[in-house]
């Protein structure tokens, strides 16, 4: 009896606050066109804040070295890169991770990511020499995706990429 009555005030409720309608009724008005000269600068506004956004969406720290290593080796791997590493000159909005996984006995698996892409990998070997060259492999490997990675971008942004849109 209880739930009943609880329904029957909650119908109550909906018929008494139904919504009335808009009584205002504008009857052959219609709105008119802003000027040109108005609607050219409420263009080119529109379109300096968006340049504004895609400038603002770049990551304002390019260029990280994160260390995900484990081992002696996989340190010494890292200090090896951090030491021999120079950023190419337009390189921008990337970051690189340096991660280590372990694998059979004393050996391990190196692997250098540029923003989540796999740029570099390789078994790591517990011998000093052999962890330096591949260091320097490594980073010879990284220089060159990141060089590649911004003329290809280059690219597509030029003008003979961009279009219309209309066939």
């Amino acid at each position: 009896m209880k739930y009943f009555t609880t329904i029957i005030f909650l119908m109550a409720g909906v018929v008494f606050c139904t919504a009335q309608n808009d009584t205002t009724i504008i009857k052959n008005k219609q709105m008119k066109q802003a000027p040109e000269e108005l609607q050219k600068l409420l263009n080119d506004i529109q379109q300096e804040e968006t340049q504004k956004v895609s400038r603002d969406a770049e990551i304002e720290i390019d260029g990280l070295l994160i260390d995900e290593t484990k081992t002696k080796n996989g340190r010494d791997f890292y200090d090896y890169f951090f030491r021999d590493w120079v950023p190419p000159q337009n390189a921008k909005n990337y970051s690189i991770f340096i991660t280590e996984k372990p694998y059979r006995l004393t050996t391990t698996m190196i692997e250098i990511r540029i923003n989540e892409t796999l740029v570099f990998q390789s078994f790591l070997q517990p011998r000093s020499d052999i962890v330096e060259i591949l260091s320097q492999q490594a980073v010879a490997r990284t220089a060159l995706y990141l060089q590649n990675y911004e003329e290809i971008v280059k690219q597509l942004e030029g003008a003979d990429q961009s279009g219309s849109g209309i066939f």
